[in-house]
């Protein structure tokens, strides 16, 4: 199974204070599953908090018990069966900002970069570059999307058994 992940934020910083915030209720992590090398099912996580420092180092914390599919016994499956949150609560996404960057536009203008995350879920860790747009949105908001899926592998997050035990 490949999971294939969008990501859309909304980093907001106060004037005068060093670290930036992600706001949970304007942002978006959203996922599609594909089973069976042919169904495609869109799902999304509801509970990402975070940050970024001064010095641009990023930190995405999502809580995997936040997963909702829309149907409930597919949420709980997934929560004990996939995720397995008694042991794995959280998943991580770290990234080193090109902070001055982002402080350079000017309200409107957007950037393109390529950014190096650290994936790191179920006790694994990966590393994935992705394309991120870069907004900002007012004199204290950023939004940064991916101009693209990410695709995750399963396998290489240790997923596979939680996998064969949903089928």
């Amino acid at each position: 199974m490949k999971l294939l992940a969008g990501l859309w934020l909304l980093l907001l910083a106060t004037p005068g204070v060093a670290d930036w915030q992600v706001d949970p209720q304007g942002s978006h992590l959203g996922f599609a599953s594909v089973k069976n090398e042919l169904i495609a099912e869109n799902h999304t996580f509801t509970d990402i908090s975070g940050g970024v420092s001064a010095s641009g180092q990023a930190g995405i914390v999502i809580a995997l018990a936040s997963v909702e599919t829309k149907i409930p016994i597919r949420n709980e499956r997934m929560q004990t069966m996939l995720f397995r949150v008694a042991e794995f609560p959280v998943a991580t996404v770290t990234s080193a900002l090109p902070i001055n960057d982002f402080t350079a536009l000017a309200i409107g203008n957007s950037s393109r970069h390529t950014l190096a995350l650290t994936i790191d879920l179920h006790g694994a860790r990966l590393e994935q570059e992705v394309m991120v747009k870069v907004t900002r949105s007012a004199e204290d908001a950023f939004e940064v999307s991916s101009l693209g899926p990410i695709l995750l592998d399963a396998s290489r997050f240790v997923l596979t058994d939680g996998i064969e035990a949903l089928r």
